[in-house]
């Protein structure tokens, strides 16, 4: 179903000398955890899989590209980046203020810090990161999906906003028109 997504990618990483790599398979069962926190085993995945790496986009499958976008790997300074996130602000701030109250002990994040995970540009030095991401889930799973179906936050977004702001990652923001 992302044939598009996928061939748009393809033809940005033939023309800017990367390596496609697309995740198909399911890591665990989705009742156990959603596909969206299962990219959090990235690290993991590349690594059984063989592939080197200087630095990844984590992009989501929706996504098309187009192929004269700019290398966005010359624009990172080997930081985590991420796009800043355009959308509705309603949710966002709900997702925020949630999140904070019930599972960060009311620690707020600055909201224009807030960024899309369907573009998250990482290197080794985010791989501890990624584990306490995915330690968290299991820490909080229950309390996540609650928080979800109550007040229809989403899902791994806002959580790992939190996470890599209270963490020691220098984040970059890209521009709205990466994701």
């Amino acid at each position: 179903p992302y044939k598009y997504s996928i061939d748009s990618w393809k033809k940005w990483c033939d023309k800017n000398n990367c390596e496609l790599f697309v995740l198909n398979d399911l890591l665990l069962e989705m009742d156990r955890m959603a596909i969206c926190w299962q990219r959090y085993y990235l690290f993991d995945i590349l690594e059984a899989n063989g592939i080197e790496y200087d630095q990844v986009l984590m992009v989501d499958a929706d996504t098309i590209v187009h192929p004269d976008t700019p290398n966005f790997f010359e624009m990172t300074d080997h930081k985590l980046c991420g796009c800043h996130f355009d959308g509705s602000y309603d949710w966002v701030m709900r997702s925020l203020e949630q999140y904070s109250k019930y599972a960060f002990e009311g620690y707020m994040m600055d909201w224009w810090k807030y960024f899309d995970c369907g573009f998250i540009i990482v290197n080794e030095k985010h791989r501890q990161l990624f584990m306490d991401i995915i330690g968290f889930y299991f820490q909080n799973q229950d309390l996540l999906k609650q928080l979800q179906n109550t007040f229809h936050v989403g899902t791994d977004q806002t959580p790992v906003n939190f996470l890599v702001n209270r963490s020691d990652a220098e984040l970059k923001l890209l521009p709205y028109e990466f994701n």
